[in-house]
């Protein structure tokens, strides 16, 4: 028996009319604001001022979601980005026709060594304060901020990791039950809800299990046939849903229907789930656990933290880390598919290679005022 989590989590805390309160935001706005109070903690502990901290957090909003947004155009998207130049930086698509549709797309990889070109320039202008002096202290947050916008990816049940035959794995129902929203409105559907039945099997070479998806709906003549065709179709043609639920082929998926009220009524349907690696929570759990290190040695450390140490370990484990994640997550892009290393392990090993130049530095530099205080 497979062993899973039946995550069905909205992506959003609340909804207003048209809007919504997205996880993802509330995460991300977190994550900015707990760095700032504690770099101002430590940039006012050693002595400078709150200001330095403001000046610098603008450096590093504007690095991590330019530096977000262009590492996804160019890294993971380039053959469709490369003609349409303008979306790289505007909330729109102009083609087929012109709509909004905010900034799809951000690369971790591109915010990383987008933070690292700001701290130079912010380095080169302020030069009372040194580039891995700053880069030390940066990476004690940017791994906390890291862990925010992870569990915002879980919120939003996105970056999945590959089907799992595991104890432990989640079924991610939340895009089907969106997608079904989206596709008969929120007039036909109220609610989608779905429910363990406990009967694994294998399709199409998957580990699956079957739920029962319960579909609080107006009153309608046939929810046989509604199931069987209107609601096959639409989570069979969704590339997003049906990444997660699985329509059993030739096969009747209606269960039952039961009348509400007057104008209301529930349809039960077979649908068989998909359970993957939380990819998501690996990555939230270990950039939370690197902050506390992080954090842990600056403490210690304090004003004497040897430069270039916390910026070399961050480096060094958080990428050594994803490179090892990436081997239980699903590519970002087709082109990836033929590689033998993803885009994401590729972009990893140069950050890798500069952590352990930088920790090679710090320790000799260690080394070196060791000695001289001997000969003191």
């Amino acid at each position: 028996m497979l062993t899973y989590i039946i995550w069905n989590v909205a992506p959003y805390l609340a909804e207003i009319g048209n809007f919504e309160l997205h996880w993802y935001s509330i995460l991300f706005a977190a994550g900015f604001y707990f760095s700032f109070r504690i770099m101002t903690s430590i940039y006012v502990s050693e002595g400078r001022k709150e200001t330095d901290v403001e000046k610098l957090s603008i450096y590093m909003f504007l690095a991590t979601l330019i530096g977000a947004r262009v590492g996804h155009c160019v890294f993971y998207d380039w053959a469709y980005f490369q003609h349409h130049i303008m979306e790289i930086f505007l909330p729109v698509e102009f083609e087929p026709e012109f709509q909004f549709t905010g900034f799809r797309g951000l690369a971790s990889h591109g915010a990383a060594y987008g933070i690292i070109f700001a701290v130079w320039l912010y380095s080169r202008k302020y030069k009372d304060q040194r580039f891995l002096y700053v880069l030390d202290r940066v990476v004690i947050v940017v791994a906390l901020a890291g862990a925010c916008i992870r569990m915002g990816n879980l919120m939003n049940s996105e970056i999945i990791g590959k089907p799992a035959d595991s104890a432990v794995s989640f079924v991610f129902t939340s895009p089907a039950k969106q997608h079904l929203i989206g596709t008969f409105g929120k007039k036909m559907i109220q609610d989608v809800r779905f429910k363990e039945l406990g009967k694994d099997s294998i399709i199409s070479g998957l580990p699956v299990t079957q739920l029962k998806m319960t579909l609080k709906t107006k009153r309608i003549d046939s929810a046989a046939a509604f199931s069987n065709y209107a609601v096959a179709n639409a989570l069979s043609k969704d590339k997003n849903a049906s990444e997660h639920i699985i329509i059993p082929k030739d096969q009747n998926i209606f269960l039952a229907s039961r009348i509400v009220d007057d104008k209301h009524q529930e349809i039960d349907v077979l649908v068989y789930g998909i359970p993957r690696y939380p990819a998501q929570l690996f990555e939230a759990i270990s950039s939370f656990l690197i902050f506390l290190l992080l954090y842990a040695l600056y403490k210690k450390y304090r004003a004497e933290t040897p430069e270039g140490l916390l910026f070399g370990l961050f480096v060094v484990i958080l990428f050594s880390l994803r490179f090892f994640y990436e081997l239980f997550k699903e590519n970002q892009s087709a082109f990836e598919d033929e590689m033998d290393w993803n885009m994401g392990q590729i972009l990893s090993i140069p950050l890798i290679v500069a952590g352990f130049f930088s920790l090679f530095r710090s320790f000799k530099l260690m080394k070196d005022k060791k000695q001289l205080h001997d000969k003191k």
